[in-house]
């Protein structure tokens, strides 16, 4: 399995939500690039959970499986977090 690949810059205010978000216990998902497409994925156990054609299917998939307490990323084509949604 190819590594999923995102940006760790942290004078970025959404990597250190992602932070907070973990520190805090938070389950996250990360809608990123992927092979050519976009996964959904948890970082944390590095596996990716669906892929998809588009960024929309893939957020609107993340956003229909987030429960309360979860935080969802969305990374940009470059993999930076570009938007940070919580459940």
């Amino acid at each position: 399995m190819q590594k999923i690949r995102y940006q760790t810059d942290q004078n970025n205010p959404a990597i250190r939500a992602y932070s907070e978000a973990v520190e805090k216990g938070m389950r996250n998902q990360h809608v990123l690039p992927y092979q050519g497409k976009w996964a959904v994925a948890n970082l944390g156990s590095e596996k990716v959970d669906r892929v998809f054609n588009n960024p929309q299917e893939a957020i609107e998939y993340a956003d229909s499986n987030a429960a309360q307490g979860t935080a969802v990323f969305v990374h940009g084509s470059d993999g930076r977090i570009k938007e940070r949604k919580d459940y």
